[in-house]
């Protein structure tokens, strides 16, 4: 059996080194890898973005099975093109990968289908965003729209950090088009935890739970990153909780996505910030 791991990082390499482990695999390759797990399997110098070419590889090579780590090939919907190449894969296809490409789309699902999140406003024209920021308390949370390596959210404690974020997001473009729409919503408070949960779209099983610490710089002074490091299980995530959660927020979620028409297959990431309210979404993300 030959299966391909898309992506080039720690995680992959993490997944690639549990892959090995199954004897009816006989090769392994990763697009791009790296160096440091090229001991490990084979690094083909093609870039997970680079959706024609890791078709191509995969048809060429006669992949059994492959696995769609980052987020990036997510989005544009390489799920969607491996299988229609007849190949088996791991991941999420375009319509169900928007519940972390877009956080308008995931803000906007939530508040339809009544799954606790901070309030929140969106705006696709700076000068507005300025103008609401103006009368807003503080502190709030200004949010890119679109993907951005996990740095797209400044947690803004004056109004000048706030306009200096929505300026460099939106008019600097900072993320690029990322940033063509920005979220500004409500700063919570309590302890974060963030939960993995495998889906087939109908059955969810969340992983143990862990506390990330996502900025960078000592005392956390920095801005968010993809995470600097994280402690599992997170102590504040009690079964009561746990329980609360998959009543309101994990299976509501699936449902949410059902009725919308983008069926969720694969690993959903739920960042919830566990407030005097209850339990609430920060973020999804999907792999």
């Amino acid at each position: 059996m030959k299966v391909m791991v898309v992506g080039g990082g720690g995680r992959e390499h993490a997944i690639i080194k549990k892959l090995r482990e199954n004897k009816d695999i006989t090769e392994i390759f990763a697009l791009p890898g790296n160096g440091g797990m090229a001991e490990d399997c084979t690094c083909i110098p093609i870039g997970a973005k680079e959706l024609d070419r890791i078709v191509d590889f995969a048809k060429e090579n006669k992949i059994d099975y492959a696995v769609v780590a980052p987020d990036d090939p997510l989005v544009l919907g390489l799920c969607d093109m491996l299988r229609e190449a007849g190949i088996a894969c791991f991941g999420p296809g375009m319509r169900a990968a928007i519940i972390e490409g877009s956080k308008v789309f995931s803000k906007n699902l939530m508040k339809k289908y009544g799954i606790p999140t901070a309030s929140y406003e969106v705006f696709d024209d700076a000068e507005k965003a300025l103008s609401y920021i103006k009368s807003a308390s503080m502190p709030q949370v200004i949010k890119a729209d679109g993907l951005a390596l996990g740095k797209g959210v400044i947690i803004a404690k004056t109004h000048k950090e706030a306009e200096n974020a929505i300026f460099e997001i939106m008019k600097n473009k900072k993320f690029g088009d990322s940033g063509n729409s920005i979220v500004i919503e409500e700063y919570l408070e309590g302890p974060e935890v963030s939960v993995l949960a495998f889906t087939d779209g109908e059955t969810i099983v969340p992983m143990v739970s862990s506390m990330d610490h996502k900025r960078a710089k000592d005392n956390d002074m920095g801005l968010n990153t993809g995470g600097m490091g994280t402690v599992a299980p997170n102590p504040y995530f009690t079964k009561e909780i746990e329980k609360e959660c998959m009543d309101k927020i994990f299976i509501p979620t699936l449902n949410a996505m059902n009725k919308e028409g983008r069926r969720f297959e694969g690993c959903l990431y739920f960042g919830l910030m566990l407030t005097k309210n209850g339990p609430k979404v920060i973020e999804y993300n999907c792999r």
